[in-house]
């Protein structure tokens, strides 16, 4: 197995651990093990490909997707996440789950990079299911009902889904070693 597909297959399972520990664990109290596994899955990415410069960016621009995002979910009272009580700021796990997935451009999400319109529905589609599930599952609550929600969060996973992917492609472009594009 080569380096870049181990980064790939570490970046995929890690992720999906990511978000099990961030959403289930952030309903029982303990989602902030979701930055420990963030940190472990970067340090074993890096370890295989040595690809910290190139996802720097993209964890940069995961934080001030989060930063920007939440609070329009938060103030108005569309969701409300377990045990938190801050309007326009997230918890750590719910940090972690946006710097998990915006790296993943680089990895397992580099398939996206040039399928902009297939990243639009990815995200509309994929947002709604994720905060569903994490309803379900008893991480947040939505105080004025799930469609207003589902509605907000489709149009916006619409436009952060592919920004993400075409930021991840232009940051590739500039890189003097770049991943594969895993098409």
């Amino acid at each position: 197995m080569n380096r870049s597909f181990a980064a790939l297959a570490v970046n995929f399972v890690g992720f999906q651990l990511l978000w099990f520990v961030a959403v289930y664990g952030g309903a029982r109290g303990w989602g902030g093990w979701a930055l420990m596994v963030l940190v472990v899955m970067q340090v074993l990415v890096w370890a295989l490909n040595r690809g910290w410069r190139r996802d720097l960016p993209l964890l940069a621009v995961g934080a001030l997707a989060c930063a920007l995002c939440e609070p329009a979910w938060l103030a108005p009272g569309l969701i409300r996440y377990q045990d938190w009580s801050m309007s326009w700021l997230a918890p750590a796990w719910i940090w972690a789950l946006w710097l998990g997935f915006a790296v993943s451009f680089n990895y397992s999400l580099a398939w996206l990079r040039p399928r902009l319109a297939l990243a639009a529905l990815f995200g509309g589609v994929g947002g709604v299911f994720s905060v569903t599930v994490g309803i379900h599952l008893g991480a947040a609550t939505t105080p004025h009902g799930w469609w207003p929600l589902a509605m907000t969060y489709c149009v916006a996973w619409a436009l952060v889904v592919p920004a993400l992917a075409f930021g991840a492609r232009r940051l590739a472009r500039g890189s003097d070693k770049e991943v594969h594009d895993y098409a």
